[in-house]
């Protein structure tokens, strides 16, 4: 991630004027109490970002209290460096809810720092984090959410008994709407049959497989877009020839960074007619559920194609 330049670029059919949105908690207030409850008597919850701070709400509802650390579509969840106020906050909370895989590795040290019980979404996955390209971004993926929401429930009953049936409610009713959430991303991608894309980054990758499109982005790119070189001319050239011949029907790039090869693609693409959206890895201006953060990626991408 450090070849990236970060920006809050306007990309094509995703408005990125992107605000902060945290959650109903702060460092600040999590620092009042160190029992893993607020004064109020709610569980306190960490979550590394507002994503997956969003999941835990929407399983704890009124009886808890969460703080996500990242809010702000300037930061790479990669690349954040934590304070001495997200220690505080992770040794106060009674539960740490982080992605894992690589992706917020800042975050599972302090939960393995602390006392909190930690959710890591993809242990929870099912996905096999080893193999060589393994995308990290499980946050993308509606069935680790709704896994995730069903461990939440569980710590969060155990924290907090007489609220235990709320929890395992909750979080049924947000696998209910996880179900259609995937109901919506097979439709949309029924709609346009054997569509491939250029995914610059692997950010949707989970979503795009729920909605039928294939990536068809040469692997030297992924591999070399970690580089600080970045990817090389040959390879740069190639996958332009993806959009410039229409193999791939659609662009997706990160609609929270952009660089020089970012934009001579989108400038490619322009040219042929191929649609340009860009995905967020947190959550946009005006997004406060996970399920509207989806839906809402799901609509662009539908939108884009069918102009």
């Amino acid at each position: 991630m450090s070849r990236r330049v970060l920006a809050t670029v306007a990309v094509a059919a995703l408005p990125l004027s992107l605000a902060a949105c945290s959650g109903n908690g702060s460092a600040d207030a999590a620092g009042s109490a160190s029992s893993g409850s607020s004064a109020a008597g709610k569980v306190k919850v960490v979550a590394s970002t507002n994503v997956w701070g969003s999941v835990a709400e929407a399983v704890g509802g009124d009886h808890v209290e969460v703080t996500s650390v990242i809010t702000s579509p300037a930061q790479d969840p990669h690349d954040y460096e934590a304070t001495a106020k997200d220690k505080l906050t992770f040794s106060n909370a009674k539960i740490a809810l982080v992605n894992g895989g690589g992706y917020d590795d800042w975050a599972s040290t302090l939960a393995k720092g602390s006392s909190a019980t930690l959710v890591d979404a993809v242990k929870i996955s099912g996905f096999n984090s080893s193999v060589e390209g393994f995308n990290e971004h499980v946050f993308y993926s509606m069935d680790t959410a709704r896994k995730v929401a069903e461990v939440v429930a569980t710590d969060l009953g155990k924290a907090d008994p007489s609220h235990a049936a709320d929890y395992t409610k909750n979080a049924q009713s947000f696998g209910s709407e996880i179900a259609k959430l995937k109901e919506r991303a097979k439709t949309a991608g029924a709609a346009h049959k054997n569509l491939s894309a250029v995914a610059t980054e692997p950010v949707a990758g989970y979503l795009l497989t729920d909605m039928g499109i294939k990536n068809i982005i040469p692997e030297q790119f992924v591999e070399q877009a970690e580089t600080d070189a970045g990817p090389s001319v040959k390879v740069i050239n190639e996958t332009t020839q993806l959009l410039t011949t229409k193999k791939a029907g659609l662009l997706v790039v990160n609609g929270q960074t952009s660089d020089d090869v970012t934009k001579q693609l989108q400038a490619a693409a322009k040219k042929v007619d191929v649609p340009n959206v860009g995905v967020t890895e947190t959550f946009p201006e005006g997004v406060t559920s996970y399920s509207q953060f989806v839906g809402d990626t799901i609509t662009h991408i539908s939108e884009a194609l069918s102009k």
